[in-house]
């Protein structure tokens, strides 16, 4: 590496105290630079928050509350979390603010980048200084007011993404790496695992960044291997200790994360995430134009002139260079050719070799130009980032322009006009659905959604705000499943015209076509398919922003078993690829006061089924009806286990029949159960131009459903 004049003139040797003072003093500005940002941004907001937006906020705030209650309470919170896609261990640091300074967004988001963003950015510097071996200490502090000039490192966390908080065990898996690529330090292997399953348990995307950085340590080392002039056997011999090494780091995840979420690896052997996910997977124009714009082109610019001519004037560190390149090799096949996925969070992936870039575009500069070519460079870059991150922050940002493109993605605060419009809808629907009623939300765009109007309640009634049993499942066609349970039991539908449905622009996006079954609600209701006329329109309408118009219907009448039928028949074929979660069995009239970890209808591993009644409910609105919507043959073959949940039952009768496309039935066969007797359940059907079963559960003497009744089926079979 060379050394330049201007370089030296930063090494000048300061004693301890100096230095100590100096660092102490940046560091302060940078605190207080976080915190005036966040301050600022946060009070301009006048939003109601959404799915992504506040789905963690909420979390850490009920936590927080549990705490207050019962810590016990919490703990066990925790740990049952760990069995979910979305645990709470990220928000377990923010807990103690919002547990002192209370439950405001500001203290949330205060928070998240105290405790995460500052870290991410000290690390990143970290670093740098094994990128650019001059001056460590000003490349330091340099790397990190360059990370706080990129508008995008500040977007996920102030939307409220906690994500940056599992990024930062990947930098110190890096920077553990970077210390000794060789790993000729034995606690390099078990530490590198053990930071990569916490980032993995903690935000479970991160599997794919570990991976990405696995693969590059794996590709450095062969390059290694078929560069570096040794002895053959020499050079195996180092090949395969470095693989041996870098499987054990592997084994040491793989533990770390068995032993925290052992859910976790088990759903990743038995759930398609591909398909569950295949709505957030953008076409690769979009994707790639995406994350173009996030950064802006004046970005990428800056960092593909810091990475080539640093190489090529030996500013950079070859070996951390080669590292950086592969592993943003890895990483853009991953997340831009494989996965696509465009919500502002997964920038994190990138966004690490985005700032080293710039900071080493800057020391370059620094290194191989003098006077005033030197300076202007400087300038003209420094203040491209400073207008890039109020273009990227503030409402100046908010324009169209040709020239657009060359700054980044507009990450304003968000703000509503119709704020109290919302709330006063949210109000509405609460007291017209005071008891739990289930009201279906016939809309899922990023302006208008059943989350907006859950989180307007919090705001109305933050003591009682679950009561308000708003929902919009599905929304998502390859994760969720058909809308007929939650219409059968819907007491209310809101219909949102024009239609509201995820954009592509939108921040929080899916790819084009993925909530045709958010639609078909939204048709049965404008076209007044037969369900829609079990309801009749509410006089009461709100006029939402962007022209949006709020209609409201009242459930009249129960619907059939033969309408209910005929509406799945016409989701089929409105919708004819299954969704991503639709099982074979599903139930006509599950309690809409179900907590997460029941269902009524569960898929075991041999492809058998468990129905059940859920033992806590007390509404009187026992499953009883459950359609088979698998493939039948005549004769059917239906077996299975009976068991009473309650011995003081009298007894229940389960009638089985085959219904054709309209719902009618073409066969049919009761059979009685008292507890005591027989738990076998074989049944055999015949019949002609079948489509569906149904399976009903009614009283031994009547059709009514005691109380005490509890039931499930276990290994339920369709031969």
């Amino acid at each position: 590496m060379k050394n330049y004049s201007f370089g030296k003139s930063f090494n000048t040797k300061f004693s301890f105290p100096y230095t100590f003072l100096i660092d102490s003093i940046i560091f302060v500005v940078i605190v207080s630079l976080i915190i005036s940002v966040t301050s600022i941004y946060v009070s301009n907001e006048h939003t109601i928050y959404w799915w992504d937006f506040v789905g963690y906020e909420n979390a850490a705030h009920n936590l927080a509350n549990l705490f207050r209650e019962s810590p016990q309470k919490a703990v066990n919170d925790i740990f049952g979390s760990l069995s979910q896609q979305k645990n709470y261990l990220v928000t377990l640091p923010l807990i103690p603010f919002i547990y002192f300074f209370g439950n405001e967004r500001l203290i949330y988001i205060l928070s998240l980048n105290l405790i995460y963003l500052l870290p991410f950015c000290l690390l990143v510097s970290k670093i740098a200084t094994k990128l650019i071996l001059v001056n460590s200490r000003w490349v330091f502090w340099s790397t990190t007011i360059i990370t706080l000039l990129i508008p995008i490192i500040w977007a996920p966390s102030l939307r409220g993404y906690p994500d940056i908080g599992a990024s930062l065990f990947i930098l110190l898996a890096i920077a553990i790496y970077l210390k000794n690529i060789k790993l000729t330090s034995w606690w390099q292997i078990p530490t590198m695992g053990l930071f990569l399953g916490i980032s993995i348990i903690l935000r479970r995307h991160f599997a794919y960044t570990a991976i990405a950085l696995l693969g590059a340590m794996s590709c450095q080392a062969i390059i290694n291997f078929f560069t570096t002039v040794k002895p053959l056997k020499k050079s195996f011999k180092q090949l395969l200790e470095t693989a041996i090494k870098i499987a054990l780091i592997s084994i040491a995840a793989f533990l770390t994360i068995s032993i925290v979420a052992w859910g976790f690896i088990q759903s990743s052997f038995t759930e398609d995430y591909r398909t569950l996910y295949a709505a957030w997977s953008l076409s690769i124009p979009d994707i790639f134009w995406r994350y173009v714009c996030f950064y802006g082109l004046g970005t990428w610019l800056f960092v593909a002139l810091g990475f080539s001519t640093g190489i090529l004037t030996k500013t950079l560190v070859y070996s951390t260079s080669l590292f950086l390149f592969l592993f943003g090799i890895f990483s853009v096949i991953e997340w831009l050719i494989i996965l696509r996925y465009g919500n502002i969070h997964y920038s994190l992936h990138f966004t690490p070799i985005i700032i080293l870039g710039l900071t080493s575009f800057f020391w370059t500069t620094i290194n191989i130009l003098k006077g005033k070519t030197r300076l202007i460079i400087l300038t003209l870059a420094s203040t491209y980032l400073l207008v890039n991150l109020v273009f990227g922050l503030t409402d100046l940002g908010k324009f169209n322009h040709s020239l657009r493109p060359l700054f980044s993605t507009n990450f304003s605060p968000l703000v509503r006009s119709d704020y109290n419009q919302v709330l006063l809808l949210a109000d509405y629907l609460s007291k017209l659905a005071p008891n739990q009623e289930l009201v279906y939300i016939a809309a899922a765009s990023n302006q208008f959604n059943a989350n907006i109007i859950r989180n307007a309640n919090r705001i109305i009634n933050p003591q009682s705000w679950w009561q308000l049993n708003a929902i919009s499942k599905p929304h998502i066609d390859t994760r969720d499943t058909y809308p007929l349970t939650e219409l059968l039991e819907a007491k209310y539908v809101v219909v949102a015209h024009p239609f509201q449905k995820v954009l592509l622009t939108d921040e929080q996006v899916l790819k084009p076509g993925q909530q045709d079954l958010v639609k078909f609600v939204y048709d049965a209701f404008t076209e007044n398919l037969p369900i829609a006329q079990d309801f009749q329109k509410l006089p009461t309408e709100f006029v939402l922003d962007r022209g949006i118009n709020v209609s409201l219907y009242q459930r009249i009448r129960g619907t059939s078993i033969t309408k209910a039928v005929q509406t799945l028949l016409v989701m089929q074929e409105k919708v004819p690829q299954r969704p991503g979660r639709q099982l074979d069995w599903m139930s006509l009239n599950q309690s809409p006061y179900i907590t997460y970890n029941y269902s009524a209808v569960t898929q075991h591993k041999n492809d058998s089924y468990k129905l059940m009644t859920d033992p806590s409910d007390r509404t009187k609105q026992t499953s009883r009806y459950f359609l088979y919507l698998g493939k039948l043959s005549s004769p059917a073959n239906i077996v299975g286990k009976f068991n009473f949940l309650n011995q003081e039952c009298a007894g229940l009768s389960l009638r089985l029949s085959m219904l054709d496309l309209q719902g009618n039935v073409t066969d049919t066969t009761l059979t009685k159960y008292i507890p005591g007797g027989s738990s076998d359940l074989n049944f055999n059907l015949e019949g002609k131009n079948f489509a569906y079963l149904l399976l009903e559960v009614v009283g031994i003497y009547n059709d009514q459903l005691a109380d005490n009744c509890g039931w499930e089926i276990h290994n339920l079979k369709v031969n």
